[in-house]
This record gives C-alpha cells, structure tokens and sequence, in this order.
C-alpha cells in the first residue's frame, strides 16, 4: 500500500453497511437515491455508485450532467437524477444518455420537448420546489404553473417532485424544517389536483432528515455525506453514530532530521523549536486537499500516536513533531485522516479546527491522491 506518496483508502464494504443502516430505518416502500455529487464527496463517484446499487440503491443524483454522463460512460444503467441546474448545451446530452433533469423554472422545458421529439424519446423529469432554501426551486405559486406546463408537453413526464431542507442535520432548526415539510406537501397536494394524477415520485429528506425529522419522508430519500459516515452539523446523538467513516487518508515519512533549539520551520518562520526537536516531512500539501489552515493546529498519527503539526502546510509538504515517538523512520505510514491503533482523527475534527465542512476536506482532495478500495 505504501507504494503511494499519499492514498485515500474507501471502505466499500463500510459503505454498504452504512446504506443497510439507512434503509433499515425506512419503510420497506420508499425508495432510496442515493447522491454521489462531487466524486461521491470525494470518494470516487463510479465504485460508489457500483457499491450502492448492489445494495438495493434504486437511483442515483449527481450534480450536474458530466458526473452523470461520466456514470453512464462508465456503463450504469440505473436512473440517474441531475439535483442541480443544466444548461442549454447540455440537453442534447441529458436526452441521448436518458439523464433526468431537475426543473426550477420554464426556461427549458420547449428545449427539452423538442430535443426529445427529435431523438424520439420521452424524457421524465423532476421539479424543485423551494420551499425555504433559496438557492435553486420554483416558488410554490410558480411551481405549479411549471408542473401543469410540464405535462402539457407530449415528450416531458413529470416522474418527480422535491424540495430541499437547509438544516436538516441541526435538530435545534427542527421546527423549521417541519415547516418547509408542510409547505411542500401543501404545494404537490395543489399540483396533483391541477394535473389531476398523482406523481410517482416525492423526496424531500437528506440523511439529516431521516435521522432527525422522519415524520414525513415521502416515498422517496436522498442519502448523501451519511453515507460516507460523514456528519455534517450534529446529528450524533440521534444514532448518526452507528454510521462509520468510509474514507481515510495516509501517507508516508520521506525526509527525518533532527534541529536544535531555536530552529525555524517552514514557511515564514512560522514555527520555531523550543527544544531539540525530531522533524519528519511528509509528502502531502495544500495541493492535495489538506487544509493550510491545519499550519501549527493540526497532528497526524505516526505509530499508534499524535505528532503535531510544525509550520505551516505546503503546497506539496507538512512537517510534524515526532520528538516523543519512538522508532520513527522513513517508510512509516502516517495517517492524516482515520484511525491508527487506538487512536483516530476524523473530518469532523478537522473542520472544526478549520472553521469549515467536512464536506469541504473530502470534496478537496487532489488527484495526485490515489484512490485505493478496500
């Protein structure tokens, strides 16, 4: 495995147990779409999505038609849903590989009839609705003009409708998603009763959702970072717990030497030692995802223990302090992300020390880290 300068290792079977958590706290009857935007949170979209639908997935979301059209290069054949927006260039593309793509207005819905005619096709299609987001959806007034159009078009079908919660991995904001909930519901209630049929699909609930709020999840869900066992806000004492992190990363020690007293590190001088100190450089940087905001903060696990950031991150470097571990030597896997022995570091802690997601350090890795499945 060391053969790598820096490796992500995804637990497959980890990621189907996680699944097989989640559904078990469905009804048998709801579906499950399972979203794999953004290189399935950095975790490779294809070998997830493989993963998933072995396990009884039922469909997939992606963000935008190339990470769709990427699944479909990659010969899936499952139904795959565009969550985010498309763009005129794209339709040609949604139509030919089958995509279906999410609507929030009526500004491509001629397009999208006339490209299907053309190709000689019925495209299905999903409707958003925002229901208190306020980034992508038709209003509630507006969607239910969006949705009678829809199905006046002969070669459209409205399979789908959805809306999306803002908080719904913080139970405090409870209250606040039931009211998106409700508005939603008020809102397809209305449009059944326009287009007078029932539409097949309805999903409104990230993994926040099922964990927190699961009065109402539809017929449909839509597990996306819970999947990896990733916790965006604070859903662990909801039993998020039982979910384990998919991903880890590791690394390897390049370069040892030992300084005196007084010695500065890195860049900037930023770090300067106060004893004599063991440094061990490690080939991994800001180029690769590891958050430069991890400098003089973050630690590393070499050897079953903790060695603490000196300097600050590189572009392609980090220096450690390995003055208290015993018997290092080049070669020794380091891990930045996961668990060494008794000890762990997750991304949850390294968001909170970075003041960001922990969608921000998965999604960040860079392509020189491999991949490695597991």
């Amino acid at each position: 495995m060391k053969k790598y300068r820096v490796w992500s290792e995804v637990n497959l079977r980890t990621l189907a147990q996680n699944l097989k958590q989640i559904k078990q706290k469905l009804d048998p009857e709801i579906k499950t779409l399972v979203v794999i935007k953004a290189d399935a949170y950095g975790h490779g979209a294809v070998p997830v999505a493989q993963t998933t639908l072995e396990y009884d997935a039922d469909m997939l979301g992606v963000g935008d038609s190339t990470e769709a059209i990427e699944l479909r290069q990659a010969g899936i054949l499952a139904p795959i849903v565009v969550l985010g927006s498309i763009i005129e260039e794209e339709i040609g593309w949604i139509v030919s590989y089958e995509i279906t793509p999410t609507v929030h207005s009526m500004d491509m819905l001629g397009r999208l009839n006339e490209e299907s005619h053309r190709q000689k096709k019925r495209l299905k299609i999903h409707l958003k609705i925002d229901t208190g987001m306020t980034r992508l959806g038709a209003s509630p007034k507006r969607a239910i003009e969006i949705a009678k159009k829809i199905t006046a078009l002969p070669h459209l079908e409205l399979e789908g409708v959805c809306t999306h919660h803002s908080s719904s991995f913080n139970p405090e904001e409870a209250d606040f998603t039931t009211k998106q909930t409700a508005l939603f519901n008020e809102v397809v209630n209305e449009i059944e009763k326009k287009i007078k049929t029932k539409i097949p699909l309805k999903h409104v609930a990230s993994t926040g959702t099922i964990f927190t709020n699961n009065s109402n999840l539809f017929n449909m869900v839509r597990p996306g970072g819970g999947l990896f066992g990733i916790d965006p806000g604070n859903l662990t004492k909801h039993g998020f717990t039982k979910l384990k992190p998919v991903l880890s990363l590791k690394s390897q020690v390049t370069f040892l030497k030992t300084v005196p007293t007084g010695t500065p590190i890195g860049y900037g001088r930023t770090h300067v030692t106060s004893k004599r100190t063991k440094v061990a450089t490690i080939p991994v940087g800001y180029n690769d995802g590891y958050p430069y905001h991890l400098s003089n903060k973050g630690h590393v696990l070499i050897r079953g223990q903790k060695a603490p950031l000196i300097g600050t991150v590189t572009m392609d470097y980090i220096m450690v302090d390995t003055t208290k571990i015993s018997g290092v030597k080049t070669g020794d896997e380091v891990v930045l992300i996961g668990r060494q022995e008794d000890e762990s570091i997750t991304v949850e802690e390294l968001s909170h020390i970075t003041n960001s997601s922990p969608y921000v350090i998965t999604c960040g890795l860079g392509k020189r880290v491999r991949r490695v499945y597991v």
